[in-house]
């Protein structure tokens, strides 16, 4: 995508509005190519050309069926590759974020080869669906990467991939505002497998889906490196749209004067960004109170000829602190008589 702004963010951990993107299914190897269609319903997936009996539709109905289900999703259907697919920057410019791939039979992809190509790949995640009999597998070959999430869950029910479940309930929320642990999903079945097993998926890279206090919940949120998930999330948010909302002043303004006003309305932007991240969660609240984030845009003194020259601002910055999540609680009490 063009734009005139770029953004970047190094992640320091020393101490510890309707959905964000859309879905995307991927059918690779097809028959024939079915262009990439946005559905906001299951009619709209039947009338991209998917009866109810086929993978492509089944999965869309379990995304829908979610409590949180987004707004819409992206189907499509390629007689090439899923990495084919994903080289060819007329997809992966289009605005869907979670790629779920249906893999053919004679498929010469795997999800450690989708995995490396989403990991080239600027606010896109991959959401695989691996059976809970190939975890010795995985945790011998074990992913490190970023935007790939391992949902280790069986099929049942008809549903190739279980995985769009989580993805159903995840997408249609606002980035930063949810953890992906203990996600209640609809649709597919809680594994019946020992906490051994449940601590060698999680040692591996990835999740499942397990029963807490009656309710079928994800068991991690986090992504094969380990880093969880709503990190990245909260990280890709605030690049995308400090991005766009800069590129939208730029757009939208006849010009930006190279003056400290100029440069107000460019800080101005930020601000407006990292004020929105905080109300959404991803962001920590100060120890007095309101938002932990900074943001520092140098006056014109504090620029150089050269970039004055080139029409080239390059001193803003800004920093914050992640707000993070409770994933488990410890409770000590005591008994007197």
């Amino acid at each position: 995508m063009a734009s005139d702004v770029k953004v970047k963010i190094d992640l320091t951990k020393p101490l510890g509005k309707i959905g964000f993107g859309i879905p995307l299914i991927l059918l690779e190897n097809a028959a024939e190519e079915n262009e990439y269609k946005e559905c906001r319903s299951l009619a709209d997936v039947v009338s991209a050309g998917y009866t109810v009996s086929t993978d492509v539709y089944k999965t869309a109905e379990l995304i829908f069926m979610q409590e949180h289900a987004p707004e819409k999703i992206a189907v499509c259907s390629t007689t090439g590759s899923a990495s084919e697919f994903l080289s060819d920057s007329s997809n992966t410019s289009r605005g869907w974020r979670h790629l779920l791939v249906l893999f053919s039979e004679e498929s010469t992809d795997t999800v450690a080869s989708i995995a490396a190509k989403i990991e080239t790949l600027e606010n896109k995640m991959f959401f695989a669906s691996v059976p809970i009999n190939s975890t010795a597998f995985m945790k011998t070959n074990s992913l490190n990467y970023d935007r790939t999430v391992l949902f280790y869950c069986d099929s049942t029910d008809g549903y190739a991939l279980p995985a769009a479940a989580l993805v159903g309930e995840a997408a249609g929320r606002e980035a930063g505002s949810f953890t992906y642990k203990n996600l209640i999903l609809k649709g597919i079945r809680p594994q019946n497998i020992s906490d051994t097993q449940i601590d060698e998926i999680h040692k591996s890279g990835g999740i499942t889906l397990i029963t807490k206090a009656g309710d079928n919940v994800t068991s991690e949120g986090m992504v094969t490196s380990g880093e969880f998930i709503d990190i990245i999330d909260s990280e890709d948010y605030i690049i995308q749209q400090l991005t766009y909302q800069t590129q939208k002043l730029l757009n939208s303004s006849a010009k930006i004067p190279y003056d400290n006003n100029g440069i107000a309305m460019l800080e101005s932007a930020a601000v407006n960004v990292l004020q929105t991240a905080y109300n959404n969660g991803m962001i920590a609240e100060s120890e007095n109170g309101g938002a932990d984030y900074s943001v520092n845009y140098g006056m014109r003194e504090s620029t150089s000829t050269e970039d004055r020259i080139a029409r080239r601002y390059i001193d803003g910055s800004f920093s914050f602190a992640l707000a993070g999540a409770v994933h488990s609680v410890e409770i000590t009490g005591e008994i007197t008589i």
